[in-house]
């Protein structure tokens, strides 16, 4: 594919990944109007902010990517896009004359996987469930992934340590999450944001109990700083925060579901689906950002992975 053409098609998903994540809330009934109405979004600087000694995170078009930097070797996730990667680059080579040798993939979402071609010395690693979706990919702009793992991988980075850890389905197949056990730092992708849900546009493949099962199991571990895709800040408790609201919705639905086979039956849950999305209430969560337009979508994705398991 040409190679403007990538470009223009990794600006124009970085731009609906915006305004999916709360920047516009709705799209445009159809293509012609959104392409009159539309607006691109101001990209602010990227950012690299350093967490512990060699392991920093960088912050650019949107999105995060963790850097391990330690005896002549880099590691890096999620370059995204050629662009962003290009970025990237300049800024790790600010830290260090290192080649990255490493690049990490959360998942095998196409808006996280492209750019791993500007680090041409690199290996790309990624959960066996990443293959399946890369090979369906029409734009073709995947990497080719050089090393898999199942449930755990362990990768050194001079003396740094990093944990792969896949506990299951999250956002996607493939949902990763990063550990760095000296350091206290963890590293989640599409899993949530701070004091907001995830729009409602970008839950169709996210699996909300198993959702809920990994946030649960990070939230035990020691963490000082929690980096999650879409976000500039690393404090854990935006991760507990979000470790509560998953546990809400899930007991509020799950209990709404057993009331009604209780009262009728069990198809009488199916009445259920209808009616709870616009009825069911979390008030302690009304302030978060895309609570208005998105909770009652959450309700249906919660409802479905409890009785359907997606």
């Amino acid at each position: 594919m040409n190679g403007i053409v990538r470009l223009a098609l990794a600006v124009c998903c970085a731009a609906i990944l915006w305004a999916g994540l709360g920047g516009y809330g709705q799209f445009a009934p159809s293509a012609a109007l959104a392409a009159q109405q539309y607006q691109a979004p101001q990209i602010p600087p990227p950012t690299m902010t350093m967490l512990a000694e060699g392991v920093y995170h960088y912050f650019g078009f949107f999105s995060s990517s963790l850097v391990v930097i330690s005896d002549g070797q880099v590691l890096t996730t999620d370059p995204s896009n050629p662009s962003r990667a290009q970025s990237l680059q300049e800024e790790i080579a600010k830290l260090t004359d290192a080649p990255v040798t490493t690049i990490v993939l959360t998942h095998e979402h196409y808006d996280h996987v492209g750019g791993t071609g500007v680090f041409p010395d690199a290996s790309v690693v990624c959960h066996r469930n990443c293959q399946p979706a890369f090979d369906l990919a029409p734009l073709g702009d995947v990497p080719t992934v050089d090393e898999t793992f199942d449930d755990f991988m362990e990768i050194r980075v001079g003396d740094k340590v990093v944990e792969l850890h896949y506990l299951g389905p999250g956002d996607g197949e493939a949902t990763t999450i990063i550990y760095m056990p000296n350091e206290q730092i963890v590293v989640t992708s599409d899993m949530y944001e701070p004091r907001a849900l995830t729009h409602k546009n970008w839950v169709d493949d996210k699996h909300f109990t198993g959702t809920r099962h990994i946030l649960n199991i990070i939230g035990q571990w020691d963490i000082t700083h929690a980096i999650n895709a879409h976000s500039p800040g690393t404090d854990p408790v935006d991760l507990m925060e979000n470790v509560e609201y998953y546990n809400d919705l899930y007991d509020a639905v799950y209990e709404a579901m057993l009331d009604a086979v209780a009262e009728g039956g069990l198809f009488a849950v199916f009445g259920v689906y209808g009616s709870l999305p616009q009825t069911l209430e979390l008030e302690k969560y009304q302030d978060w950002t895309n609570y208005d337009t998105s909770f009652p979508r959450h309700v249906e994705r919660m409802f479905q992975s409890i009785s359907h398991g997606d």
